[in-house]
């Protein structure tokens, strides 16, 4: 079935668009806040929306977020989502894919209700990346890749972790997460979880679905989306996660996101605001 256009302002999350696209069925757009944090009130979203935090510090009450978040993140809110999800000032950068109710409620049919804002699980990261090619690369197959990718979401918003569920390797996790010195050892991670070091790695690989060393690593490279849309060169954001260079950062940002550095940088400034950086650094030259 044909799908017919539905206008952006219909369903969807307010911000100014460095671009959007929409059907019938769902809206995504590329956007930049534009109401400061004082102005944002306790309100309610009777449509489903998914946002993909790029840069910015961003104030969230879904379950598994920060107090202040200043790293990239994936937040699901079903439909019925009562929040002041805000960003603290506006030069951030965000993604978001709404769906009205009643299309989510046919597009969940069968699926296990999850009714809470919830943030993913880290790994979802580079599957939502995926949505910034689309809304850019917009085409007649992209509607579909959209929906492709949501379903990955969706599974992932089943099975993430809630506060309720803390257990001893939750402890691990938080300490992967508190990444701001020296990485732990093993048996550091070991006897957080009062496990044995050899059973830990697979422990925690059956739980989080790689091991800790892979999650540190994975955590540093989703650090170096925020850094690249403020505009950090590569061999600086590189030096401050730890990369060896500037090429193995770039490596493992293919690796993981599908694309490079550069062409990240590119879609999460948009292409005009990207064009006129370049051409200040002509006037430069």
């Amino acid at each position: 079935m044909p799908r017919s256009p539905l206008p952006i302002a219909d369903i969807g999350v307010r911000g100014h668009a460095l671009c959007q696209q929409a059907t019938r069925d769902l809206a995504i757009a590329h956007l930049r806040p534009t109401i400061p944090e004082h102005d944002i009130h306790h309100h309610q979203h009777t449509d489903m929306h998914l946002v993909l935090l790029l840069a910015g510090r961003y104030v969230s009450d879904a379950a598994g977020m920060p107090d202040v978040c200043a790293e990239p993140a994936v937040i699901f809110n079903p439909p019925g989502t009562e929040h002041r999800d805000r960003f603290r000032s506006r030069d951030g950068l965000f993604l978001t894919l709404t769906m009205p109710a009643a299309t989510f409620a046919r597009f969940c049919d069968g699926l296990p209700s999850n009714d809470q804002p919830r943030r993913l699980p880290r790994p979802s990261l580079a599957t939502a990346m995926r949505l910034l090619h689309e809304v850019w690369e917009w085409d007649e197959a992209s509607a579909l890749a959209i929906e492709s990718i949501f379903s990955e979401l969706v599974v992932d918003a089943q099975q993430a972790h809630t506060p309720g569920a803390t257990d001893t390797l939750q402890r691990v996790l938080d300490r992967l997460e508190d990444d701001t010195g020296t990485p732990p050892t093993l048996q550091e991670l070991a006897t957080l979880a009062d496990f044995h070091p050899v059973y830990l790695a697979r422990a925690f690989r059956k739980r989080f679905g790689l091991s800790p060393s892979d999650y540190l690593r994975k955590r540093r490279l989703h650090k170096a989306i925020s850094l690249i849309a403020q505009r950090r060169t590569l061999a600086s954001a590189a030096a401050d996660l730890g990369f060896v260079d500037e090429s193995h950062l770039h490596r493992a940002f293919v690796a993981e996101f599908g694309m490079t550095p550069g062409a990240f940088r590119r879609l999460a400034l948009g292409r005009a605001e990207v064009a006129r950086i370049q051409d200040a650094r002509l006037r430069r030259c």
